[in-house]
């Protein structure tokens, strides 16, 4: 479908994490792939481009793996977003290296909750929470300029095309990764499935049950077209 994916295991895809973290203002850009963000790569060809443009693109859906198994191709791992957040918070605390989360405003969480959040995990982590704003002011703030660690959780397809359009802005970035709604499972705002679930490939159906006016569209998109669109495009 146009979209490329790493296929890395967990402890390759976390040797890939502790090397980026070891150059500093590297700028590493990585996206966290579902059969959602796929299809909107697939429809929209300049978003399809940006998602090529990451210096790592994970699986992290079980649609991915299931696709890649209907076409004869295994997909060693998914990598799920809230497991690499927790794996860079700690890198993070263990090297000394500052962090920022972009927040999006209509996230569940607000940034107070999940800076609270992130300290209680990692006590005495060097970290901020910020809204994007107006963007000189912004990019002015220290926290910004000097962060080595970007986590922008604005939901596909704005946190993609948010840190394509600014990555050299963060002038000491050494990754900068999109994480969807990840912090909102930190705070609580949000339960993550059953470990049952995510092995089963259901962790989906998990979400529906709890934001079902909210999940339809994009459960529709993932569920239904996504696998449809792959067993009928010629290889």
């Amino acid at each position: 479908m146009g979209v490329g994916v790493d296929n890395c295991s967990k402890s390759e895809t976390r040797g890939w994490l502790k090397n980026a973290l070891g150059n500093p203002g590297g700028k590493k850009f990585v996206a966290t792939l579902n059969p959602e963000i796929i299809l909107k790569g697939y429809r929209d060809k300049r978003y399809g481009e940006i998602l090529n443009s990451a210096d790592l693109g994970l699986c992290d859906g079980f649609g991915i793996r299931l696709a890649g198994f209907l076409k004869g191709k295994r997909i060693k791992s998914r990598n799920a977003g809230v497991d690499l957040a927790n794996f860079l918070l700690e890198e993070a605390l263990l090297s000394g290296l500052r962090v920022l989360v972009v927040a999006a405003k209509n996230s569940l969480s607000s940034p107070e909750e999940i800076k609270r959040a992130v300290l209680k995990k990692c006590p005495n982590l060097d970290v901020e929470v910020l809204f994007f704003q107006d963007e000189e002011i912004f990019f002015q703030n220290d926290s910004v300029r000097n962060s080595d660690i970007v986590f922008v959780n604005f939901g596909a397809p704005k946190q993609e095309l948010f840190i394509f359009d600014n990555r050299d802005k963060f002038l000491q970035s050494r990754i900068l990764i999109g994480v969807g709604g990840t912090f909102d499972f930190f705070t609580g705002k949000m339960r993550r499935a059953p470990k049952v679930f995510r092995k089963i490939g259901l962790e989906w159906l998990w979400r529906f049950l709890q934001e079902p006016r909210k999940r339809a569209g994009r459960i529709y998109n993932a569920v239904i077209v996504f696998p449809l669109t792959v067993l009928f495009k010629s290889n």
